[in-house]
């Protein structure tokens, strides 16, 4: 359970603004894996944090947490304004010695007119 809390976390405090919490969660030589953003979890972090402050409105609604080993999968729900439908993101984090070692993250945008009734959660 302490690689889900660290996982938690670490989306809140970066979410939230809080760079400096969320870089005490990783370790020195962390990686992550989205194509968006370079190399480096600092640029990562960064380009959270800057999220935060661009749409103080967002939210991050956990829906779903899977943990083994030392791997934790963390399903959510984003929004970046009120009247966001948002997406359905996911995160997958590996730990080392209690410490985020490397991420994933996946994003799906919630369509309007989605034909799946049961929906994306």
């Amino acid at each position: 359970m302490e690689h889900v809390h660290t996982a938690c976390a670490f989306l809140t405090h970066a979410r939230a603004g809080d760079g400096a919490m969320a870089r005490a969660l990783v370790t020195s030589n962390a990686r992550h894996h989205n194509m968006y953003f370079a190399a480096g979890m600092d640029v990562l972090i960064d380009a959270i944090v800057q999220a935060s402050h661009e749409f103080p409105a967002s939210t991050f609604t956990i829906k779903r947490i899977v943990a083994e080993g030392d791997m934790v999968v963390i399903h959510s729900h984003v929004t970046h304004t009120v009247d966001d439908i948002g997406m359905s993101v996911v995160h997958m984090f590996r730990f080392e010695a209690g410490l985020i070692a490397e991420l994933w993250d996946i994003g799906q945008v919630i369509p309007p007119d989605c034909p799946n009734r049961d929906g994306l959660f």
